[in-house]
């Protein structure tokens, strides 16, 4: 399996990805529109699993913005091929990504719209008493860090 950054050809299938959880109510046409021109998924970097030359997950990275503090990103939008989900690469995304960018970074957060333990078994946790934002850090103390916005 291979982490990578995504190629912009490949934008349309990351979002298509989606589309089942994000896209209710509107067509595929009005969805794609939307996040083509959505100046929050221009804002980050989108990463994807390959498997056998076969884009199977994505997810998204910010580095900035959303009042996110120096040293931490905010990951969103994890998704899998339709066809290949409850087969662990979800999993296997954000946790390949987590040790790459703990490289650089001391925290990620991520909002969790799933049931929250799924991340904590990838190593997150709530942030506080928050029921939806998590984050896993290498900060022997979280004390200086704040919240970020949704991304």
């Amino acid at each position: 399996m291979l982490l990578r950054k995504a190629k912009p050809c490949e934008l349309d299938t990351i979002y298509i990805m989606g589309f089942d959880a994000w896209g209710i109510g509107t067509s595929l046409e009005d969805y794609l529109h939307q996040c083509r021109a959505s100046s929050k998924y221009q804002s980050g970097t989108w990463y994807v699993l390959i498997e056998k030359d076969q884009l199977i997950a994505s997810v998204i990275v910010y580095y900035s913005g959303f009042a996110l503090q120096e040293g931490c990103v905010g990951i969103g939008s994890v998704a899998t091929q339709p066809s290949q989900r409850e087969k662990g690469y979800g999993a296997k995304l954000i946790q390949l990504l987590a040790l790459e960018l703990l490289k650089t970074h001391h925290t990620l957060f991520l909002h969790s719209d799933i049931h929250p333990a799924y991340y904590q078994r990838l190593g997150f946790r709530p942030f506080r008493k928050s029921v939806s934002c998590m984050y896993m850090t290498h900060l022997q103390s979280d004390n200086r860090l704040t919240q970020p916005n949704y991304f």
